[in-house]
């Protein structure tokens, strides 16, 4: 993982097991907060795993990362997440591979 957080991964339910590994349908959704200094961005990413049986696996970490690298950095998120929950890498990159920020994404403080 390229992106190290900066506090830890804060996980809701806490320690979920990788439930996902034969699920049919498999969606996320996300939520990003940025905080622009100098040359860093403290960037905060709230992801969700939404799964067939719907349940929700939520995740939240912060990261200081360089301008420039906010999409790179949330897409990292999905995807470690989605590996995290047993997600095979081949299926989650076919899930993200339309990935693009959204401006209705972002949380304004």
């Amino acid at each position: 993982m390229y992106y190290k957080p900066t506090q830890g991964f804060l996980y809701v339910p806490s320690r979920p097991k990788p439930t996902l590994k034969g699920a049919a349908e498999i969606d996320f959704d996300y939520y990003f907060s940025a905080r622009y200094f100098e040359e860093n961005v403290l960037l905060d990413v709230t992801t969700k795993i939404i799964s067939e049986y719907e349940k929700v696996y939520t995740r939240i970490s912060n990261h200081l990362i360089k301008r420039g690298e906010v999409k790179t950095c949330v897409k990292e998120c999905i995807l470690t997440h989605l590996l995290r929950m047993g997600v095979s890498r081949k299926r989650a990159n076919y899930i993200l591979k339309d990935f693009s920020l959204s401006p209705r994404k972002i949380q304004f403080q």
